[in-house]
């Protein structure tokens, strides 16, 4: 598996996905702070990549970018609007990449560039 950027894609003329910002209705939030177990809405350009069945959408650890963690549960809402499910993940920074499977051939990895950190929520009640 190749890692690559997405400059190399657009010269070969393949429209690949930008993401502008992730928006978490669980914390109400659009700052980067996602919930685990929870739905995040990616909103951007291009979005169609992700839910391609040659395509597969993975949080990858800042500390470990070899443990790729598996996205599941993604789907399109709009042109620029993609829904999905964050998987069941302990605290930390992470980064959304995307594998792309390609026939006969090796796949390639790109990981987008924004930063989304899981903090466990704090209760409103809780002193």
């Amino acid at each position: 598996m190749k890692t690559i950027k997405a400059e190399i894609l657009m010269i070969e003329g393949a429209p690949f996905p930008v993401i502008k910002k992730i928006y978490d209705p669980s914390n109400e939030r659009c700052n980067g702070t996602i919930t685990p177990e929870a739905p995040i809405v990616i909103i951007g350009h291009n979005l169609d990549m992700l839910t391609w069945e040659s395509t597969n959408l993975y949080l990858v650890s800042s500390v470990n970018d070899r443990m790729l963690i598996e996205c599941g549960d993604i789907h399109k809402y709009s042109d620029d609007k993609v829904y999905m499910t964050v998987p069941d993940i302990n605290e930390g920074e992470y980064f959304l990449a995307l594998m792309i499977l390609m026939k006969d051939k090796e796949s390639f990895l790109y990981i987008f560039p924004i930063s989304l950190v899981v903090q466990f929520a704090q209760s409103k009640w809780h002193d």
